[in-house]
């Protein structure tokens, strides 16, 4: 009789467990994991800005008589011109891949000025007035950055004065210099069309002559080189500037 009993329970028991694992849902294959996106930006296009920034450098004057005879004791002084600017700039980019071509052009007017003072108090003032490149851009895009080099024409118009102590009178000229410039920079995506920079450049401006030379009733040779750091913004038209894909 208990055997019987014994039996009885476990065949229930049994029966109860079965029915219980009927009514737990099937397991079906693991499920994939979500995606994450990653925005891959694109530089192709135009472009339009402004930008700002600071310049410094140093530049030569060299005096010659009205027999054009070099002036040494009076030659060889520097002006270390500096100061701020400011201007626009436009460009178009090209883009393969991960690397970015372009051409860009500037246009600044700016506030870089120096001088230095003879010994009888005469003083030779310089001042560069409106400023400008025409340039070619290469980098390399990795997420919203860009990080180029940049090289090409550079131009200046620039304004020389010297003041007569003695008779209380200045001279003054203007030339318009062409030179070169190089320099690098960072671009960042702010957004679909906006876009921030940070650059630095070297110029070299080369040498004219100017009539502004009271001392020895003769002319005046003048170069500048200088390094120039600026910050700028720019709005890029076209379609959005990033594309979004899914990645595992």
């Amino acid at each position: 009789m208990r055997k019987i009993l014994l039996a009885s329970v476990a065949a229930a028991a049994l029966s109860a467990g079965a029915a219980s694992a009927a009514d737990l849902p099937a397991r079906g294959p693991a499920a994939a994991p979500a995606p994450v996106f990653v925005a891959l930006n694109n530089w192709t296009g135009f472009y339009i800005g402004a930008q700002a920034g600071y310049a410094w450098g140093n530049s030569n004057h060299d005096f010659f008589n009205n027999a054009g005879v070099l002036q040494i004791a009076s030659s060889g002084r520097n002006s270390k011109p500096d100061g701020v600017f400011g201007g626009v700039h436009a460009g178009y980019n090209w883009q393969t891949g991960s690397l970015v071509l372009g051409i860009e052009g500037d246009i600044e007017a700016s506030g870089q000025k120096g001088a230095f003072t003879f010994a009888n108090g005469d003083q030779y003032r310089t001042r560069v007035d409106v400023q400008g490149s025409l340039r070619l851009r290469a980098g390399v895009a990795f997420g919203q950055a860009l990080l180029y080099v940049t090289g090409g024409v550079a131009f200046a118009n620039i304004k020389d004065s010297t003041f007569d102590f003695g008779t209380a009178t200045s001279i003054g000229g203007s030339n318009t210099h062409a030179g070169w410039t190089i320099g690098a920079g960072l671009e960042y995506a702010l957004s679909n069309n906006w876009s921030a920079r940070a650059e630095y450049r070297y110029r070299d401006l080369g040498s004219k002559s100017y009539d502004t030379n009271p001392v020895f009733a003769g002319r005046t040779h003048y170069d500048l080189k200088d390094h120039s750091v600026r910050i700028g913004l720019s709005y890029r038209f076209g379609g959005p500037a990033g594309a979004v894909v899914a990645k595992y």
